[in-house]
Formats: structure tokens, sequence, C-alpha cells
């Protein structure tokens, strides 16, 4: 149920806060106790009133923005700009001093804050002894601080070094060519990029790819077909609302997308995305295979819009026997997938994630199937009874997360010999990075130090992360916030960068 009764719902927001039923929910609902049960710590970014898929709200058409509920920030490109981008700090040894004076920072900051409310909890990353804390164990709206959530269980369930494949496959006898989503929703229109995440893989390298090989077999001309039953069910969520997808926060989910299915070039400060992303890249790949030599028709029985969820397009050509594989290209790893999410908080890539860590559990890829399944991939060894998904990247008020939870997720990655030990290491970094490049800028000892992942709707701010002490040791923390009015949004936002700089500069025995 949303818990956030004030908030002001324009008439077309009304189908998008219609709760979950109760059954639904509870399909949903995890409460596993696990081997590290001791959590700790930040959570809470708001900015500017707005889902953070971006951070600062440009100018968008009235029409998209009577009253909104979500509004669209950019995200800096995460460079450094001549900086180098520490990696977090390790814990210092365990003999070291545990900080014992972290209430004589925190309290004076939530005391002269003009937002009440907070819930909080601070650990040691490397001990897991609690620090702080407060109203810890309250399951609140996190935002897109679910997305640690999601990388971690993506880190887990499917592994770092996996890559996602999308293929050319050949019918000989139909003459039917099918061009095969595998979870890639970064491809370039281009050549691959091998150096880049947003381009990996690149369209233009698999007509070419393709082509090469049709010629080789004397052939130049085909049926063109698109597969997209990797995802099953419907790919956009009920809870969301699909003007969203002209702001540009969210596309449908399907398996196959060129740049995240954002519309028109990389320049523009702010772009839409497409209502229909894999007949996109299909359209592309057709123009590329003229390009190559290679004449195409459509394949018979194939959905004109090609778009995954749809009962036509799944009985498309490619419906499972595609044939032969001619050609692929890979995307990067899912650790280079998981830190663009994270990074420049992704919805779409980080519901993507959510369906690819389905599959990787042997469930079907779906939304209905990922938010469970994101879960499941993390209760084995982490406690989070008190955490209840509807989506896996936080667009919905509906999703419930306790700090301490969030904390818990966050020490097991410090002490993680896995590929979740790579997690916080993919947040970006306060003053330099993504989300945080604008945060902490001028902090004494905050910029460069701190690693956050940031949440934000409009009522709702949050920070999750680990930051280094002035004694250098390492600490995990979240901050969470919500029910938030609008009009103090910035100054709860404020009171998370005081704490977390209070945190950067203690030197806490």
């Amino acid at each position: 149920m949303n818990d956030i009764p004030d908030e002001p719902k324009p008439a077309d927001k009304a189908d998008s806060e219609t709760p979950r039923s109760d059954a639904k929910k509870q399909r949903r609902r995890r409460g596993k106790g696990g081997a590290i049960t001791a959590g700790v710590l930040v959570l809470a970014l708001g900015a500017y009133a707005a889902v953070d898929a971006f951070d600062l709200v440009p100018g968008l058409p009235s029409v998209l923005t009577t009253a909104p509920q979500i509004d669209v920030q950019t995200v800096p490109d995460p460079q450094a700009q001549g900086k180098d981008v520490p990696a977090p700090a390790s814990a210092v040894e365990d003999s070291a001093p545990v900080p014992s004076t972290i209430p004589d920072e925190i309290d004076p900051i939530l005391k002269d804050s003009k937002v009440k409310g907070f819930g909080l909890e601070v650990r040691d990353g490397l001990t897991d002894d609690v620090l702080y804390a407060k109203n810890e164990t309250k399951p609140r709206t996190p935002a897109s601080v679910t997305k640690v959530l999601t990388a971690a269980a993506a880190l887990k369930a499917i592994g770092g070094q996996t890559r996602l494949a999308t293929t050319a496959d050949f019918d000989a006898e139909a003459n039917t060519l099918t061009l095969t989503g595998g979870g890639d929703v970064l491809l370039g229109a281009g050549d691959s990029d091998p150096g880049s995440v947003n381009g990996h893989g690149g369209l233009r390298t698999l007509a070419e790819d393709t082509a090469e090989a049709l010629k080789d077999d004397g052939i130049t001309e085909v049926a063109l077909g698109l597969d997209t039953h990797r995802y099953t069910g419907a790919d956009f969520d009920s809870g969301w609302d699909r003007v969203d997808i002209a702001k540009g926060v969210i596309a449908p989910i399907q398996p196959i997308m060129v740049d995240t299915a954002y519309i028109g070039s990389k320049d523009r400060e702010w772009r839409a995305r497409s209502e229909h992303p894999a007949a996109d890249a299909l359209t592309i790949f057709a123009k590329e295979l003229k390009r190559a030599g290679i004449t195409t028709t459509e394949a018979k029985g194939e959905a004109e819009s090609g778009e995954a969820g749809s009962d036509s397009a799944q009985d498309g050509a490619g419906s499972g026997e595609a044939g032969k594989e001619l050609a692929r290209v890979e995307s990067a790893t899912i650790s280079e997938i998981v830190e663009y999410a994270l990074v420049h908080s992704d919805n779409v890539v980080a519901e993507v994630l959510g369906n690819e860590v389905a599959l990787a559990r042997g469930d079907e890829g779906s939304l209905e199937a990922a938010p469970q399944a994101v879960l499941e991939a993390l209760g084995d060894s982490i406690d989070l009874g008190r955490t209840d998904l509807v989506d896996t990247s936080g667009l919905s008020y509906d999703n419930r997360i306790a700090p301490h939870d969030l904390t818990t997720v966050l020490q097991a990655s410090v002490v993680a010999d896995d590929s979740l030990a790579g997690l916080i290491s993919y947040f970006p970094v306060g003053g330099l990075t993504g989300t945080l490049h604008d945060r902490m800028v001028d902090e004494k000892n905050a910029s460069g130090v701190v690693h956050a992942k940031t949440g934000t709707l409009s009522t709702v701010t949050s920070l999750a992360g680990g930051v280094l002490d002035a004694e250098g040791r390492y600490l995990v923390f979240s901050i969470q916030i919500d029910d938030v009015d609008k009009d103090k949004i910035l100054e709860a936002r404020q009171t998370v960068d005081d704490i977390v700089t209070a945190l950067a500069n203690c030197g806490c025995r």
C-alpha cells in the first residue's frame, strides 16, 4: 500500500497508484533468515523531487509535467573530469579501534534538520558492528536504492563475468533469418565498441558478420524475423505509467534494445524512450543488412511491432526454432552492466537485470517473476525479511526496504569473496560520478571517499553505500526518508549529505 497519502495524484496517474493485490504481494514477499543479520547504512538521497533516473530537472514539455509524480533528471557522463576515481578502501584491521562517538556526530544533524522521520543505520564494514541505528527496521519506499538489491542479486545469480549475446540465426529450409534478443539492451546501432558498456555489441557488426556468412553460401536475400521470446508476459508493469516512456524514465522491457531505447542524439539534455524498442532494433539491423548487400523481406507470421509480451510477436518467426547461429555480438560483462545501471540509475537496465536474475535461477524472465527472484537470490545468505519488492528498478512506491536490510547487503559485499565483492565499487562517487556528480563537491573529506546509490521520488530521498572515515575505517550506511513534503525534499537531501560528510570527517573512537 502506498504510504504517501498526501501526494497529489494527477488523473493520468490514478491507475499507477492502484495497490497490488494482497495475493500478488504475498507471492513477492520474502522472509528468510540468513547467516549475516547485522545491517548498516547510508540510504538517503532526494534530488529536486525527481526519480533519480537522472539528477537535475530539465524543462520538459508542459503536457508531460502537470503535477508529475516522477520528473526526469539528466545524469552527467561518469567521467571524473580529470580526477582519478578512487575505489572503496578496504576496511581496517579488526584490531583497530571501533568508532563509538558516531551518535555524537549524527544526532545534532538530525535535531537541527527541519525534516523529521529519518530511518538510518551505520555499520562497520569489516566487523559488522552496528554503530548507529534509528528507525532502522521500518520498511520504507526506497526509490532507486532498490537497484542495490537488484545489482547484488545479478552479481550473485548471474555472475560478474557473464555476457549477454544477441544472435542472428538462419533457417535454411525456410530461408528465414532471425534476430534473437538475448537480454542486451545496451546494443549500439553501429560497430561493436569493445571499450564501451553502452554499445559494446553493435548491430552493424552483427549485420556485417551475418552477411558474410550468408554470402559464403551464395545467399543474398532472406526473410527477416525477430525473436523476443526470452522474456515472457507483459513488457510494462501495471504499476508504471506509460507517460513515463515519453519522459525517458522507462521503456517496455524487451530482450533487445539499442541504447536502452532512447530516441535521438546522446548530445541532447533530455531524451524520450521508444514504445517499441525491439522493433526499432530490427529496423536498424535490416538497414545494416541492406548496407552489407543482403535484401530482406518480412518473415511470414512476424508481428508488425515485434514487441515482446504481445501474443502476435510471440507467434512470429524465430519462436525458439530459429535455426543455425550465423553470427553473434556480446554485451559487456554483468559487472560492467551493473555499474552502468547504478551510476546512471537506469531503470530499464535494472528491470532487465531483474529478468536475467529470474532466468539464471530457472524461472521465467518476466516482470512478474523478477522481484521475487531478486529476493531469493539474496535470501539464502542475507536476511531480507522486511523487504517487499514490486519491481526491480524502484519506480514503484509500493516497494518496501528497511535501512537495516540495505546495510546488511552492503556489509555482506564488503566481506564477500565472489562477484558480490565489487558491489560498492560500482556505486556513484561523491563529487565525481553519476548521480553524485554534483553532490558533496565542496564538502571537506567527503568528495571522492563516498560510494553510494541514490534514490529519489517526489516524496522520497534515500542514500546507501560506503564511506571511508578519517581514521581509515570503512563504514557502510543506509539513510532513508519517505512521505516528505515536496517543498522540503532539498532540505532532506542536505541532511543526508551532512550525515555522510560527518561520517567521512569522523575519527570516532
